[in-house]
């Protein structure tokens, strides 16, 4: 049963994806109750997002390690938890290695385990937050109305975890995409779709999601064409340099002036993939059979075809590729990251005058929101729109870093009566425990590395 609007808390998250359950399994770890929490957001199931978009992916395995999962600590790794869990070394082997990564049924059957285990539904105010206002009397905190502007909470410390913007796409596609003609030949890599048989696709970008969908199409018995602006990126295993994962690589990257963290932001994040053995298998068949290839280029004109879709193909570094005739195209080119496409945080930004640069807000270096974040009563921002500050902000292991450190902040300023250390033993064991059974009922997934 969800929680019911107005609802008065110490700490509330607006957003009710991934950011949502880590803060609370966090605050509930720490020893914050139920009572202390709200979650705004219609979801009713924490991983329900990423859970779709996984399904439109294809994907099977995340690009995270085994530290990155939704218990409270880092111990047990999501390794150890697999291997208690089916009683085998193999997935301790391959963390050694860096080649293990948690299968998506494993890590949502985790998410699943701990939102029922810590009432995260019992906690949710099943409604959108479209307005929050920063009082002062008779102590600060926040006031929140909903898409309506009507009241519906109050808290002391509030996490912004709206997850990611729109769907984003190259101009020349958005622009196609209005003509019902060949509208639905056109779509993005996380939206639902399917590949037909002796089609001929294109793909546009070579990031971890471009190069799933090269193996799907090559899996249908199809065509695929690699379409890239530049010549294709490095591997790199995580989607951001590894020493960026632990503390001193994020504190030596803050210390950075905002201008060049948005500037290495932009190098790092630029169509990096992990390899992945089963995937090179896969696209190398496609090669030997004929069904793949790659071109650097990017689509100028778009049009009807015989195949369904003409495109016309130009490139910057030689000859245009020219006209080609294809089934469809699909665009692995991500989410936009403007904190302006999210209607909350645009109105913010407009009230409350916050800085924004290139779509990014000029966050402090806690994560707070300039202006209207205070030690003793915090508005702290989870996730994507955070990256400028901790630049793995939208991974697991990322938005538990963030929401560790804001929960830490909201104890200090309550002066909260911690768990004892047994107390937090017993509790992440019994946890554990819990996951490792539901895991049990999980067929393995295959590793890709």
């Amino acid at each position: 049963m969800t929680a019911s609007a107005p609802r008065d808390s110490v700490i509330a998250v607006v957003g009710d994806g991934f950011g949502s359950l880590l803060v609370h399994v966090t605050a509930h770890y720490l020893g914050f109750t139920n009572d202390q929490i709200s979650i705004f957001g219609p979801s009713d199931n924490p991983v329900g997002t990423y859970q779709q978009y996984a399904y439109n992916l294809g994907q099977t395995v995340l690009r995270s390690e085994s530290e990155s999962h939704f218990l409270g600590p880092d111990w047990p790794t999501f390794a150890q938890l697999d291997a208690w869990a089916h009683k085998s070394l193999r997935p301790l082997y391959r963390t050694t290695r860096r080649k293990y990564n948690p299968g998506v049924p494993e890590i949502l059957t985790e998410a699943t385990v701990v939102a029922r285990r810590i009432g995260w539904n019992d906690v949710r105010v099943p409604t959108r937050v479209g307005w929050l206002q920063r009082e002062m009397q008779p102590t600060p905190h926040f006031v929140m109305y909903d898409e309506q502007a009507n009241f519906i909470g109050r808290a002391k410390h509030v996490m912004l975890s709206p997850g990611h913007g729109p769907l984003s796409f190259p101009p020349v596609l958005a622009q196609a995409r209005k003509d019902p003609a060949i509208a639905d030949r056109i779509v993005q890599a996380y939206e639902p779709k399917q590949y037909a048989a002796g089609g001929r696709y294109i793909v546009l970008g070579a990031g971890i999601a471009s190069v799933n969908e090269w193996a799907n199409i090559i899996d249908a018995g199809a065509s695929c064409l690699a379409l890239t602006r530049n010549a294709q990126p490095e591997t790199q295993d995580l989607n951001v340099p590894r020493c960026l994962f632990e503390s001193i690589g994020i504190d030596a990257y803050t210390q950075l002036p905002f201008e060049q963290r948005i500037e290495f932001l932009g190098q790092v994040l630029r169509g990096t993939r992990p390899e992945r053995r089963e995937w090179h298998t896969r696209i190398k068949t496609g090669q030997q059979e004929g069904r793949f290839d790659a071109l650097v280029g990017e689509i100028d004109k778009i049009e009807p075809g015989r195949a369904g879709l003409r495109v016309y193909v130009k490139s910057a570094h030689g000859e245009d590729p020219g006209w080609l005739d294809v089934t469809g195209v699909v665009a692995g080119t991500g989410f936009n990251k403007s904190v302006l496409t999210l209607p909350l945080l645009r109105r913010l930004v407009e009230f409350y005058k916050i800085p924004v640069v290139n779509g990014k807000m000029r966050l402090q270096t806690n994560c707070g929101v300039p202006g209207l974040d205070r030690p003793e009563s915090r508005l702290c921002c989870n996730g994507l729109i955070a990256n400028n500050v901790i630049p793995h902000g939208d991974t697991i292991a990322g938005l538990k870093f963030i929401s560790r450190r804001f929960v830490a902040d909201c104890a200090r300023a309550e002066k909260l009566h911690k768990r004892s250390f047994g107390s937090r033993m017993a509790l992440q064991f019994s946890m554990g425990r819990d996951v490792a059974s539901s895991l049990r009922t999980v067929t393995p997934t295959q590793q890709l590395a």
